[in-house]
């Protein structure tokens, strides 16, 4: 399971407003949309190499008491076959996360899906 940790600002945490939040902090084209974009990337190798076209996130809950909730991602995703020379386009796929709010340290950290791949060192080399 992998973990993306993003700093928030006093503005998020007061009070918070979960959805405005998670759509501000992941909001397309920020350097934090595209970390994660990569992180379902990954849960989406099925042989093709994959590319995220478009991600948006809806069922979000959150529990103040506890600092946790989840949210799923609803996304259209390409996957290219460079030896086949193919591209296939699949919408409305989907992917599970979890996460966290530490209003101390003022993060938020975002679980992967359990079923999105662990990286090995075999894909180092």
């Amino acid at each position: 399971m992998e973990t993306l940790q993003f700093s928030l600002n006093d503005n998020q945490l007061k009070p918070i407003n979960i959805d405005s939040l998670i759509n501000e902090v992941l909001k397309p084209g920020s350097n934090n949309y595209q970390q994660l974009a990569y992180e379902v990337q990954r849960e989406f190798k099925q042989g093709g190499s994959p590319d995220i076209v478009k991600m948006s996130f809806d069922r979000v809950k959150f529990n103040d008491v506890t600092g946790k909730g989840r949210f799923r991602i609803l996304l259209d995703i390409g996957f290219t076959f460079g030896c086949e020379d193919v591209r296939v386009e699949k919408k409305n796929q989907t992917s599970e996360w979890t996460f966290a709010i530490d209003k101390t340290l003022k993060t938020i950290t975002l679980f992967s899906s359990p079923y999105a791949e662990n990286r090995s060192t075999a894909d180092e080399f």
